[in-house]
């Protein structure tokens, strides 16, 4: 009996078994079941993409970002090849796979990149797989590299990538106009950033299926989207008058102490295009934060925190023709006839239509006239231009009311943003209509107590050189797609007629009588009609110590007007001259003096006048590839002198260069110097202090140190020479030297 009892009890136990495994089994597979309708309904999308990416290997493609060329092709901005070095710790092998100590791979790295030993050796002790060791190496170093490697059977765990740096050939040239890129190629600031978009392009990628290694399973399903590269940008600038305007700039800013600089903007007004654009201080676009800015020493640069050095070189790169703003001073008081003028409120020449008592009431505030202690008594308008009177544009505001003048504020563009496309623009600073009173129409009458850009003003000016008709201001002169080709042309936009022809050819005939008799006299350049406007701007109340600044806008030839130029000094001292005809007139001069020969403008003179002597002006023949024999006869036949040392026969030797350059225009018993080859080293000079001079006094001076010399002037006293005293030269160089009858201080 108790063998059959157990018997029963094991089947028991075996049957529960058999359901407890059923129960288990089948509750196994609809968990399983479940999780797989979870995996394939619920999660199905996520486990598939990590699938995919698994499987599927991306390649971004970078575009090449587009050169940025001036109007004739010359290379301002470009990408060139560079490379980053990246390694990863712990995995530097020689060719025997043995690892390459730390100290060995710090020491020859310190000594072909700019890091330390010590900087090294900290990124070569991290957990990450890869460290970067230099972003944008170029190939020198490149090579150093290599060869350092294979002298060293260093063959792996050294990682050398492609990349592209951003190149400026001319380093400063129009630095605040180009801007520059960061280390990730997008521009930072100037057209660089403003154009970006148009640039940078697109990128493109290659996507294939792998295997767990990387390596392609199938050629079948790669998929290539190939990268847009950026365009080419052709700009409205020419280098050469770039450099003409920067040159003259530069050196017109340390010889007046202009605390904060200067700009220059030359524009041609019937197509809008900006032909320079000039700001100084500039700085190096391929080093754009290794410069002292100006105003600091080296000692108190290193003595500020980061954030205040951050805040200076922030205001060394802006662009303070486009987004800076200023009181424009008497220059504004072209808009201000040409209003009047336009409105039929006053005649140009109607004798006593104002008069100047030395200062002139306005509510009550009395506002004097920049000549209180000499007043320029009755005048007519033209005579109020030429003198810059500020009581006689007074009366002249009064007359044509705040209304009517901001009626034309607005369609001269004064109240928009121009030039967004060259940096931040922002539109001029007025009054509200309903706030100006007596006293601020008074102000805005001769151009104070409001500010506008630079490239406000000039665009305004050109509107009245341009037959009346306002043009937008540009700087992109053509856009070419470097994938397809063909370039896009930008056509000058005209906005609006904003004074008629008369009107216009009017203002340009008083600003010639500015130029020859009134307080322009200093920008006067024989044999081309100039005309033009002084400005000088008080400093706004509360902000004394910005200083004066010494502007003057000048516009040739009359007829036809090829050029507008605004030249602007800033931050000049009321003791020392900051007077717009004076300080900036000479500046505009000799920029001009260049710009408009090598625009082709044509000289109506022929002849030089030197005290009453007139003298023939002699072009340089080109007399290379002549024997010394011959070209010195050719020389002396012409009125030359000629000065050559050869150990050879001058019969015989030939000449291969000559200082001047043919085609210059010098005066008789000019000395010209000839070479056997460019690279023959070269007599050279220093050039003398001919300031305070007479005309015969300077030449002198300068023929006396082999020097050539071309005068701007008929009368007077050297008021500017350039090259600037004691620059080193070679002999024959041509010195120009600005002669003035008198000294003219002026609005």
């Amino acid at each position: 009996m108790k063998k059959k009892s157990k018997s029963k009890n094991d089947n028991i136990w075996c049957n529960l078994r058999l359901v407890l495994t059923g129960i288990i089994v089948t509750l196994g597979f609809f968990i399983v079941v479940g999780h797989l309708i979870i995996l394939q309904f619920v999660e199905g999308k996520e486990w598939a993409e990590k699938a995919y990416n698994q499987q599927v290997k991306k390649q971004i493609l970078s575009p090449n970002r587009g050169t940025i060329f001036d109007a004739k092709g010359e290379v301002l901005a470009q990408s060139i090849p560079v490379d980053t070095v990246s390694v990863n710790p712990g995995k530097i092998t020689y060719a025997n796979n043995k690892k390459v100590p730390d100290e060995v791979v710090a020491e020859g790295m310190a000594n072909i990149f700019n890091i330390t030993y010590e900087e090294i050796i900290e990124k070569l002790s991290t957990n990450r797989s890869v460290v970067i060791i230099e972003k944008k190496v170029e190939k020198d170093k490149i090579d150093s590299l290599g060869k350092w490697m294979s002298d060293n059977s260093i063959t792996a765990g050294i990682n050398i990538d492609e990349d592209s740096k951003r190149y400026y050939p001319y380093n400063d040239m129009a630095s605040n106009l180009i801007g520059f890129c960061g280390t990730d190629n997008n521009g930072q600031t100037g057209i660089e950033e403003r154009l970006n978009d148009i640039l940078t392009g697109t990128a493109g990628k290659v996507v294939r299926t792998t295997d767990l290694r990387g390596n392609a399973i199938s050629d079948e399903d790669e998929q290539y989207v190939a990268s847009e590269n950026g365009s080419n940008i052709y700009l409205t600038i020419d280098a050469t008058i770039q450099s003409i305007a920067e040159k003259y700039l530069e050196q017109a800013v340390n010889e007046n102490t202009s605390s904060t600089g200067g700009n220059v903007i030359i524009m041609n007004p019937q197509t809008g295009e900006i032909l320079a654009m000039a700001s100084y201080p500039d700085y190096n676009l391929n080093t754009p934060s290794s410069y002292l800015p100006t105003g600091y020493t080296e000692e108190e640069w290193n003595s500020l925190d980061a954030e205040s050095r951050s805040s200076a070189l922030l205001n060394l790169w802006k662009n303070k023709v486009v987004s800076g703003t200023y009181e424009p001073g008497s220059t504004f008081k072209l808009i201000t006839a040409a209003v009047a003028l336009e409105e039929d409120l006053v005649k140009t020449d109607t004798p006593g239509e104002f008069f100047c008592s030395g200062s002139y009431q306005v509510a009550d505030k009395e506002i004097s006239c920049w000549r209180s202690k000499q007043p320029h008594g009755a005048q007519s308008l033209r005579e109020s231009l030429e003198n810059s009177c500020n009581p006689a544009f007074m009366q002249l505001g009064q007359r044509v009311t705040a209304k009517t003048l901001y009626k034309y504020y607005q369609a001269f563009g004064l109240f928009d943003s121009v030039g967004s496309d060259i940096a931040r623009a922002y539109p001029g600073t007025f009054f509200k209509l309903d706030e100006m009173g007596p006293v601020e129409l008074a102000t805005a009458s001769f151009g104070q107590r409001f500010e506008i850009s630079p490239l406000q003003l000039i665009t305004a000016v050109s509107a009245i050189c341009n037959d009346g008709v306002l043009v937008e201001p540009r700087i992109i002169k053509e856009v070419e797609n470097t994938d397809i080709g063909g370039k896009e042309v930008l056509e000058t936009k005209k906005v609006r007629q904003v004074i008629s022809k008369q009107t216009a050819d009017t203002m340009k005939e008083m600003m010639q009588s500015v130029v020859t008799d009134g307080t322009g006299r200093h920008v006067a350049i024989e044999g081309f009609s100039i005309g033009g406007k002084s400005g000088t701007s008080e400093p706004p109340v509360g902000r004394e110590s910005d200083g004066y600044i010494a502007s003057f806008i000048a516009i040739s030839p009359i007829e036809n007007t090829q050029v507008v130029t605004l030249v602007a000094l800033n931050g000049l001292s009321e003791g020392a001259n900051h007077q717009g005809g004076q300080v900036a007139g000479p500046v505009a001069r000799q920029i001009l003096s260049e710009v408009l020969p090598y625009l082709g403008v044509t000289s109506s003179l022929s002849t030089s006048i030197e005290d009453g002597k007139e003298e023939l002006l002699i072009n340089v023949p080109d007399v290379s590839n002549l024997t010394f024999s011959q070209a010195t006869t050719k020389l002396q036949e012409l009125g030359f002198n000629v000065k050559f040392n050869t150990d050879g026969d001058p019969n015989t030797v030939i000449v291969r260069d000559q200082v001047p350059k043919f085609g210059t225009t010098l005066v008789e018993d000019s000395v010209i110097c000839l070479y056997e080859s460019e690279s023959e080293e070269r007599p050279r000079t220093q050039v003398p202090n001919v300031k305070e001079m007479s005309v015969n006094q300077a030449i002198n001076a300068l023929r006396a140190k082999n020097l050539n010399v071309k005068i701007d002037g008929t009368k007077g006293k050297v008021v500017s020479q350039d090259p600037i005293v004691e620059t080193v030269v070679e002999e024959g160089t041509v010195i120009n030297v600005v002669i003035s009858d008198e000294a003219i201080y002026s609005q």
